[in-house]
């Protein structure tokens, strides 16, 4: 029976396809997580890129260590932690997004942070990789200037109907004149399904990173006209941001849930909340109720809900506030979660949906090394450098506007975010490596793909398709898949629920995920748009 090498998972396939190309060329699965990122960065160039920033979890299996590479986004220096207050027009349904008449959080120049994607990657690389960089980003090099087609995800990601208060993909395409000529055709509309992009000017950025190394980036040439775009056009970065960026190296957040070990981000990732969920589950028998039933769904909106409210008073970025995170995730907090559940508590306040945004990546090779990776754009500014070829970040809209908070803007900051790369251990081995894009439904998405395994003892493939549900602590966002007596009986309880249309509603995130049931790999990929699994023998 031919051995397998390795497994890569993510909502891309042919970006799968090559980090499975790289573990059967004789690369680990760190190598194989580069070559792979990249090239999501080129095949949906509005969910990641190297304008934007990430987390990255890691397991080496020589020297068992385990550990964080977060490279997030961080304010421009020209940022205050007032200077939008007075025009705020508070935050939007959907993971609370800041709201302006003129969309300045979202759109345009001012919305873009100082990007760590390229940083990012090349630390990691440096410091686990087998293969040299300008290898591992070679495919992606060859997709940009082949050309990559235009997929139904993508397509539906600018034509959805935005929700209240933000733009909507016209406006998002058509910000500045250089992400119109590449996004939009000859008549100034989009581009249809099957249509081919060819990214030239990309896949010149790129070359340039691979042959120059990742500092050009932020101190050789690329960085000399990022800067003189940025002044030209009021952008809050500066030279000296981009220059002083900095990668953060740290453990992961870990607990326990029936058992199993789970190992997450720290702030200002989200991987402490994560842990809360669980932890609030762990005190009620959820295997015991039917999977997709009302007591099923009711119990983990609860615990959703509860964990956001202690997110949203407490989680910032701990280079300028401390964040207690011991106590976020403490088993005692949880156990007076479940008591306030058991008593009758319900969700109420701050209402929130899941938006299409971000991407992620799973890897396991036969060595037993591991990476969970989430890396995104925020939804794009629709900003491009005119010459790069890129999409920037639009981060700026996750800060709260109000000073004095613990997730404020400040100069050097980064603002909280829903990504939680998650590795799942098992008697101290690998089980379960996953994580989602999608704002703060990410969480959400790991949430339910570790009960469904755990808990119902689902295969890979049925943890991440099983009927989704959301709530950050107003309504219950249900897929069309949640049975209508299901609903029925949520409203008895008193929730609000609001049952979309969808079956497979691609705004409830894309988990994508990596199981290992008696030492064998099996990969789930997201039915919910695109999604990859890819084997290496």
């Amino acid at each position: 029976m031919t051995k397998i090498k390795g497994i890569v998972v993510c909502p891309q396939p042919r970006a799968a396809d090559v980090g499975a190309e790289v573990l059967r060329r004789g690369g680990n699965a760190f190598d194989a997580a580069v070559a792979t990122a990249f090239c999501q960065m080129v095949q949906d160039p509005f969910m990641c890129g190297i304008g934007g920033m990430g987390t990255l979890q890691f397991r080496d299996a020589k020297t068992g260590r385990q550990g964080m590479i977060d490279f997030h986004a961080r304010a421009g220096a020209k940022v205050r932690a007032d200077m939008w207050e007075a025009d705020s027009k508070g935050k939007s349904e959907i993971s609370g997004y800041a709201l302006f008449e003129d969309h300045r959080a979202e759109l345009g120049y001012t919305a873009i942070m100082t990007p760590g994607t390229v940083a990012g990657f090349a630390h990691f690389h440096a410091q686990f990789c087998t293969m040299d960089w300008a290898d591992l980003l070679a495919p992606a090099i060859a997709m940009a200037r082949g050309g990559v087609l235009v997929t139904p995800f993508f397509r539906d990601f600018l034509e959805r109907k935005p929700q209240l208060g933000l733009p909507n993909g016209m406006q998002r395409v058509s910000k500045t004149p250089a992400c119109a000529a590449l996004y939009l055709n000859q008549s100034g509309q989009l581009h249809e399904v099957g249509d081919t992009l060819v990214h030239t000017e990309m896949a010149r950025t790129l070359e340039r990173i691979a042959t120059q190394g990742a500092q050009d980036f932020y101190t050789g040439e690329i960085a000399g006209q990022i800067i003189s775009d940025f002044a030209q056009n009021g952008a809050f970065i500066t030279a000296d941001d981009l220059r002083n960026y900095r990668v953060r190296e740290s453990a992961p957040v870990i607990s326990t849930y029936r058992g199993y070990k789970i190992s997450s981000n720290p702030p200002p990732g989200s991987g402490a909340v994560l842990i809360a969920m669980l932890n609030i589950l762990e005190q009620f028998d959820l295997g015991a109720l039917p999977a997709g039933s009302a007591g099923h769904y009711d119990l983990v909106a609860r615990a959703m809900a509860a964990a956001h409210h202690d997110r949203d008073e407490t989680l910032g970025d701990p280079d300028f506030v401390s964040v207690p995170t011991e106590s976020l995730m403490s088993k005692d907090r949880a156990a007076t979660w479940a008591k306030r559940i058991r008593d009758g508590w319900l969700p109420g306040g701050r209402i929130g949906e899941p938006p299409s945004c971000t991407t992620h990546l799973s890897v396991w090779d036969a060595a037993g090394n591991c990476v969970s990776v989430t890396h995104t754009l925020g939804t794009g500014a629709g900003v491009v450098t005119p010459g790069l070829g890129f999409n920037w970040n639009n981060a700026m809209k996750l800060f709260d506007m109000r000073p004095g908070r613990a997730n404020s803007i400040a100069p050097g900051k980064a603002r909280t975010t829903g990504m939680v790369p998650t590795i799942v251990y098992k008697d101290d081995e690998p089980w379960m490596i996953v994580g989602a894009p999608g704002g703060s439904v990410i969480i959400s998405a790991v949430l339910t793909t570790i009960i469904n395994a755990i808990d119902f003892g689902m295969s890979a493939v049925e943890a991440v398709s099983f009927p989704r549900i959301h709530c950050e602590g107003g309504p219950i966002f249900c897929e069309a898949r949640v049975q209508g007596d299901v609903v029925v009986a949520l409203q008895g309880l008193g929730h609000e629920v609001r049952h979309s249309p969808i079956s497979y509603d691609p705004t409830m995130s894309r988990a994508h995920a990596i199981l290992l049931r008696d030492g064998k790999p099996t990969g789930g990929a997201d039915p919910r748009g695109g999604g990859g699994v890819a084997l290496a023998w």
